[in-house]
């Protein structure tokens, strides 16, 4: 399936570096894209205007991400700090200090309780978030380089953590934190980790491998291969039968989950997907730097919609526009 004849897509313009993250709101209504130039730009989804650019951090933004609530978003930099700001007004809150390095990852736990921070320092640090005031829970050691993927379990009691050092870790996260499994496969850096809906744990690596992981047992329950560059990102369908992987080789892989075999290969979107995830339809929302754009300028995010059956119908009307920003506004 070719995307570029079946999907509907719009560019973004705002920042004048590198995009290195993306990440869509719950709803689907906002998206938060992070840049090299230290700034996160928050879009409108069905507009695709810019709604505010938010210049708070002191160095390049490394990720961002939602509260599955949709109260707070965080951000995290090379300056060291992680951010937690209001979504209603993005207004901050307050900044998280406690690593050492840049801090690579960030994530919030099913209940938004909890925030998950990875860095260059080898550490994982759980911190205590509500919208009055957030600290650090603890620090989860045992890496031995860097910590660039993290993702809680949909029941909470589990968290991921993926590293250079080829592994990932699963932390038991009540009746006392510890580490229970740690899980070897990979034989490049796990640059993402994500579990479905029933628990299931898939990992990402620039091994240019995807894993299914039997967690209980330690061991690969699947191994997929086909992609042709590093994972940049995987994502469960909500139903937890499918698996959509994004990679460096300008295409996304649909996999099902049961037998680890190929359903889909959706091609010639963009050199770097940052963000991808299923639409409660069935439908795959990606976004990442436009290939041919971004060669030419920097600061450019394709947004698009790639269906496996048919388009949704409010999707449709996002079309294609070179321009298409809106100067920011005050929130009320």
């Amino acid at each position: 399936m070719n995307i570029q004849e079946n999907a509907s897509a719009k560019l973004l313009r705002a920042h004048t570096d590198e995009i290195n993250t993306c990440a869509f709101s719950p709803d689907l209504t906002l998206l938060l894209t992070g840049s090299d130039d230290s700034t996160v730009c928050i879009w409108n989804c069905q507009t695709g205007l810019l709604v505010k650019t938010l210049e708070r951090h002191q160095g390049p933004i490394r990720c961002c991400c939602f509260s599955p609530n949709n109260q707070l978003f965080a951000t995290s930099s090379c300056d060291r700090t992680i951010i937690i700001w209001r979504t209603s007004n993005c207004q901050p809150i307050t900044t998280l200090k406690g690593h050492h390095r840049s801090v690579e990852v960030c994530c919030f736990s099913p209940d938004s309780n909890l925030l998950c921070s990875g860095a260059w320092d080898n550490r994982a640090i759980l911190w205590k978030i509500s919208t009055q005031s957030c600290r650090k829970y603890t620090d989860l050691i045992g890496h031995t380089s860097c910590v660039q993927s993290c993702a809680f379990s949909s029941t909470g009691d589990q968290l991921a953590t993926g590293s250079w050092d080829h592994t990932i870790r699963v932390w038991k996260l009540y009746c006392g934190i510890r580490c229970m499994k740690v899980l070897k496969g990979h034989v490049g850096n796990v640059h993402t980790v994500v579990y479905s809906s029933q628990n299931q744990l898939a990992s990402g690596s620039w091994d240019k491998t995807i894993i299914l992981w039997d967690v209980d047992n330690g061991c690969p329950l699947h191994t997929l291969f086909g992609h042709d560059g590093w994972i940049q990102v995987c994502a469960f369908s909500p139903d937890a039968s499918l698996l959509a992987s994004a990679a460096d080789d300008e295409s996304v892989r649909v996999w099902e989950v049961s037998t680890g075999t190929c359903a889909s290969i959706l091609q010639g979107h963009v050199d770097d997907v940052h963000a991808c995830t299923f639409l409660p339809s069935g439908h795959i929302f990606t976004s990442g730097s436009v290939g041919v754009w971004f060669k030419k300028e920097s600061g450019l995010l394709n947004l698009s919609t790639e269906s496996l059956n048919t388009m949704d119908e409010d999707l449709l009307s996002m079309k294609y526009a070179e321009e298409n920003v809106a100067p920011n506004f005050e929130f009320s």
